[in-house]
C-alpha cells in the first residue's frame, strides 16, 4: 500500500505541471453579433467540447433563449432566464439572471413533428437586456468533429471597438513609384554662365531644337555643369531599391488587403473587410500579431497569407 501511495502522489505532482493548451477564444462587438445589423455569425459546436456564449463584458443579462432545431443541440446558463408572469404579460427577472450560455452538441433526437436541415445546422435566437434596452442577437449553430478552433465566443461592447482607420495611410503603403522619387528632372541652365549671341539665333532656322542651339552656344564651362547635373546616380538606385525598407506588421497587413481587394477576393466593406481593418488598427496601437487576430476574430490563416503578401 505504501509502495502504491506513493507512485500515485509521484503521478499527481509530476502532471500538475503539465498546462493544456486551449483553443483561442473568437472575439466579436456587440452590435456586429446583433440580429439587426443583417451581417450574423456562423458557430461550430465541436462533438465533445461545447460552445460558451459569454456576455459579461458587455454586462448583458440573458432573458430568453429559442433553438431552431432542438435534436442536435443542447443548452445550459450560469443562472436563470427570465420567466414570463402568469398574471400579467411583465417579464421578471430574478436575482440569479444568466450572463453565460452553454451549448453542447447531443446525439440526433428524432422529434416526429420537427424538421432538421440537411447538414445539421440551425439558429439559435438571444433576447438580452442592457442599460440601452433589450437586444436581439442570433448565431447559426453548425454541429462539427476533430479538434476545435475555439470553444468560446466573447461579446465585447460597442465602446470598446477601435475607431475606424483613416484610408489615407493604407493608400500610401502601395508598391506603386514612390512619391518623392521621380525620373531624372529636366536639367536646368545655369543662369549667368548662359549667354546667347543673337546673330546666331537669327541665322539658325527654326526647324532645329532649341536644346541643342543652346548647348552648342554655352561657354565649356556651363556645359560641363549641365552634362553633370544630368547623370545623378543616386536616383536611379532609389527608385530600383524602393522596398529595401521592410515594413512592419500593420503596413504589411494593409497591403496585404488593398492586393486582396484590387484582386476582388475581398469586398470593401464587407464583414471580413471590416474585421481586418480592426486587425489592422490593433498592430499599429502596438498589439501583437496573436492578440490581433484573436480580438479581431480574423482568420488566422487569411491573416498570415495577407500579412505575407503584404511584406
Amino acid at each position: 500500500m505504501k509502495t502504491l501511495a506513493v507512485l500515485l502522489a509521484t503521478t499527481l505532482v509530476c502532471n500538475a505541471g503539465i498546462s493544456v493548451a486551449l483553443p483561442a477564444a473568437r472575439n466579436v462587438y456587440s452590435q456586429d453579433a446583433q440580429a439587426s445589423s443583417s451581417r450574423g455569425i456562423d458557430l461550430k459546436v465541436w462533438k465533445g467540447y461545447g460552445l460558451t456564449i459569454n456576455f459579461i463584458p458587455t454586462g448583458e443579462k440573458i432573458k430568453q433563449v429559442w433553438l431552431g432545431d432542438p435534436s442536435r443541440f443542447a443548452l445550459t446558463s450560469n443562472g436563470n432566464l427570465c420567466q414570463r408572469s402568469t398574471s400579467n404579460n411583465d417579464e421578471s427577472c430574478g436575482t440569479g439572471v444568466a450572463t453565460v450560455l452553454f451549448i453542447r452538441q447531443i446525439k440526433p433526437i428524432n422529434f416526429p413533428s420537427l424538421t432538421t436541415s440537411l447538414d445539421g445546422s440551425t439558429i439559435i435566437t438571444i433576447i438580452t437586456a442592457s442599460a440601452e434596452g433589450d437586444k436581439h442577437y442570433q448565431f447559426q449553430l453548425t454541429p462539427a468533429s476533430g479538434k476545435p478552433s475555439y470553444t468560446s465566443l466573447i461579446i465585447h461592447p460597442e465602446s470598446e471597438k477601435p475607431s475606424p482607420l483613416r484610408r489615407q495611410p493604407i493608400l500610401n503603403t502601395s508598391r506603386k513609384t514612390p512619391q518623392l522619387v521621380t525620373t531624372n528632372p529636366p536639367v536646368q541652365q545655369p543662369k549667368k554662365p548662359v549667354t546667347v549671341k543673337k546673330p546666331v539665333i537669327i541665322a539658325k532656322p527654326v526647324t532645329h531644337q532649341r536644346t541643342e542651339t543652346r548647348s552648342n552656344s554655352l561657354p565649356p564651362s556651363s556645359t560641363n555643369i549641365a552634362n553633370n547635373s544630368t547623370t545623378n546616380p543616386a536616383l536611379p538606385k532609389l527608385v530600383t531599391e524602393r522596398n529595401s525598407i521592410p515594413r512592419n506588421d500593420a503596413n504589411a497587413l494593409a497591403y496585404g488587403l488593398t492586393q486582396a481587394v484590387t484582386n476582388k477576393e475581398i469586398k470593401p466593406y464587407s464583414r471580413t473587410w471590416r474585421k481586418l481593418q480592426d486587425a489592422i488598427r490593433l498592430l499599429r496601437r502596438g498589439k501583437s500579431q496573436q492578440e490581433a487576430i484573436s480580438l479581431s476574430g480574423v482568420p488566422a490563416k487569411l491573416f498570415e497569407s495577407l500579412i505575407n503578401r503584404g511584406r
